[in-house]
């Protein structure tokens, strides 16, 4: 029975590295290689648990031709290798390809039909209690170690050409291949012919499958790798491990063992006790490790440093002076050689404002690298990433031009929308080391600063802006009108749509965006971002112009929120949350889809009924978790001619008067009914001017306020 669990454990496997070949392949051909393989690998392993199952006494032939074919897939993987080493970690030369091909195909061809058709290689199988015996042909020794001189002629090329490569990235990727390739094929041979011959124990089998899944797993990860390994953390975590099993393990298990050997405790103790004692050593060797190897994370741990201090950087002290506080502590963190700031000027050219050790260039609009840049999946781009990822082989040879110019070694590309509106190039490190994962989590984590340094020096950093009395409100002024300008509005037969939006000091996290997504529908978000002052500001700036770009890659509609809800929690500062609303109108069927993130007030009036209905619906805040998918839930509003929708933050309903009295949604209500027959900015602008007679014009926090009125079915 082991060797039909571990054969069918074994197929999901090779599903997922199926599926991450073929999302990181994208079509070329060492990816395709990487597919057959684990196709061929699943399907050897998948025939190994049937042939269990059927080798029964009466079942004739079957079970040695189930057997035949799971190993006829086992050659056909082993072809494989020889074609991956031509094409990985690059493609060798077009004739020698070609040659390798044909040889192995013509080689492959004759052994499984030697296997198929004979009985040289296998001449029966049976089960004999638990156990599967396969009765081995004279030529079964040489098939098997012709299999093993394969894998190893592969290992052989493929660490060759790694040799020959400069490339870390490659060398890297070729190290894991070839580790995959030498360690699953050599058990594949140990297994099912040193061992079995040697010790005539032929129930080794059932671990053939283990074998295949090494050997596939590892050759689909060094496919997949496009990053540097960061040793340092991978060593401090092996150590920690290390020092969880020497503190706590090995001693607790001794102690237990050595109880149930006296028969002072029962054995069912440890069963129950074990997660308690997990838990418990858990804590305590995280104590310890913290405790020892603090000197050692803090010296490469520079992630958090960095974020608060870029949070603090005082952007009121002039263009020059924020580039120089930017520029020294990047480089404290990151100690790099080069480093250059380009930033889109008023005619869409991207020009470098800033290079103090690295090189001035500007790239057009309309160029090919213009476009690969805005075409790049990611916004944090490696040149190792480049160079292994196969996204990029249409636009390589344009962003790898880039990175030459530029001395770079990362890039982190600024975006509003699709557009790229800044460069931040970050060039190769005095030590020589590679930017690792922990680098690339690094950049990702600072990407909402970095934009919000962009968008100064894109928008804000002015000479005017610079001498004004009030530098931070003066900035946030900027800020505020560049976010609410962009906005397309509602123009459409069946509606008349209006807004509002107060911030206390005219600073603040609320903002509300329409996108016309096609004639008749328009995307809507409205909401409030936590925070107050300059930095809300920020944070709401950032938001918005991330939900645009999101809303251009995402067409689910709970997928396009998850994404927001992750951006807040990986990117923006710890404990920003967002409380709003997602929609769309699509008038043409007189509807509004929503999903409502804690946005406490959306009525909608009934002219049939004469009245309004709270139908806000059930949502999570997002920000606080990291996957929130299975809590949004999409509804579906029918909105009739004539009827008027109102949302509001909790500004609104929440707002106090002299008295202690809030305002409540009753008064809200009678507000908005009061001017049913008026344009929707009335209704908006009388219920503002209700909300701030009603607080003696005191506002203690942000508000918006959106009104949506539907023509009545004369008017359309």
């Amino acid at each position: 029975m082991g060797l039909t669990i571990l054969a069918f454990l074994a197929v999901p496997a090779f599903i997922v590295n199926f599926r991450f070949a073929r999302s990181r392949g994208r079509g070329s051909t060492a990816g395709r290689v990487v597919e057959a393989l684990n196709l061929f690998l699943a399907g050897f392993a998948l025939l190994q648990g049937f042939e269990f199952l059927i080798a029964v006494p009466d079942a004739g032939d079957l079970p040695l031709y189930v057997d035949r074919v799971s190993l006829a897939l086992l050659i056909g993987a082993h072809a494989l290798l020889i074609l991956l080493v031509l094409e990985f970690p690059v493609q060798a030369p077009r004739a020698v390809r070609v040659a390798g091909s044909l040889l192995m195909a013509a080689a492959a061809s004759y052994v499984v039909y030697r296997v198929l058709f004979s009985y040289d290689v296998v001449a029966n199988v049976v089960r004999k209690g638990n156990e599967i015996i396969r009765i081995e042909g004279r030529e079964f020794r040489p098939f098997i170690h012709g299999q093993a001189l394969v894998a190893l002629a592969a290992s052989i090329v493929l660490a060759l050409r790694a040799f020959a490569d400069r490339s870390r990235i490659h060398r890297q990727r070729s190290a894991v291949a070839l580790i995959g390739v030498l360690l699953g094929s050599a058990l594949i041979w140990f297994l099912s012919g040193a061992l079995p011959y040697r010790s005539g124990f032929s129930a080794t089998y059932v671990l053939l499958p283990i074998a295949a899944v090494i050997l596939g797993s590892l050759a689909t990860y060094g496919f997949y790798l496009s990053r540097i390994f960061d040793w340092p953390t991978i060593g401090r975590t092996a150590l920690s491990y290390l020092a969880l099993m020497a503190v706590v393990g090995i001693p607790t298990g001794a102690a237990l063992a050595f109880l149930i050997f006296l028969r002072l405790i029962s054995p069912l103790v440890p069963i129950v006790g074990t997660p308690i004692l997990f838990l418990i050593a858990w804590t305590q060797a995280r104590r310890f490790i913290s405790r020892f190897l603090a000197r050692s994370i803090r010296r490469d741990d520079y992630r958090e440093e960095l974020e608060s201090a870029l949070s603090h950087v005082d952007m009121s002290a002039g263009r020059d002076v924020v580039l120089d506080e930017l520029y020294r502590l990047l480089s404290e963190a990151l100690d790099f050689i080069d480093f250059t700031v380009l930033i889109e000027d008023d005619r869409g050219i991207l020009r470098a404002v800033f290079a103090p050790t690295g090189a001035r260039t500007s790239i057009d609009r309309g160029t090919p690298l213009a476009e690969a840049l805005e075409r790049s999946p990611a916004s944090v781009l490696l040149k190792t990433e480049t160079i292994a990822d196969p996204a990029y082989v249409e636009s390589r040879a344009e962003i790898m031009g880039l990175f030459e110019t530029l001395r770079a070694e990362a890039l982190i590309l600024i975006r509003e929308g699709r557009r790229v509106i800044g460069i931040f190039s970050f060039g190769a490190r005095r030590t020589g080391a590679d930017y690792t994962y922990y680098d690339y989590d690094t950049f990702r984590s600072i990407y909402g600063k970095l934009f919000v340094f962009a968008y100064y020096l894109k928008n804000v950093a002015r000479e005017s802006i610079l001498h004004t009395v009030d530098r931070e409100l003066a900035l946030s002024d900027q800020i505020i009108r560049f976010a609410l300008e962009k906005v397309d509005r509602v123009d459409h037969p069946k509606a008349d749509a209006a807004w509002a939006t107060r911030s206390t000091r005219r600073l603040g996290g609320d903002f509300i965006d329409f996108v016309r997504l096609s004639k008749d529908r328009w995307f809507f978000v409205m909401g409030d971002v936590s925070g107050k002052g300059l930095s809300a500001s920020m944070n709401m700036l950032i938001l918005k112009s991330m939900v645009r770009t999101f809303l251009r890659v995402e067409k689910d509609f709970v997928g396009l929120v998850s994404r927001v809800n992750s951006f807040i929690k990986e990117n923006l500062p710890r404990g920003t949350f967002f409380a709003g609303i997602f929609g769309y109108f699509d008038f043409a069927k007189d509807a509004f889809y929503y999903i409502n993130c804690g946005v406490p007030t959306v009525l909608l009036y009934s002219p049939s009924f004469d009245t309004f209905i709270e139908v806000q619906g059930e949502g999570k805040v997002l920000g606080f978790v990291r996957d929130i998918s299975k809590s949004l839930k999409p509804r579906k509003l029918v909105l009739p001619p004539g009827s008027a929708l109102v949302a509001t933050t909790d500004g609104v309903t929440d707002s106090e008067s002299l008295r202690g009295e809030r305002f409540g949604k009753e008064r809200l209500r009678r507000s908005v009914r009061d001017r049913l027959g008026s344009s929707a900015r009335a209704i908006a602008d009388g219920v503002i001017g209700d909300l701030l007679e009603f607080t003696d014009q005191k506002q203690e926090d942000d508000i918006t306020l959106l009104v949506m009125k539907l023509s009545p079915r004369s008017a359309q």
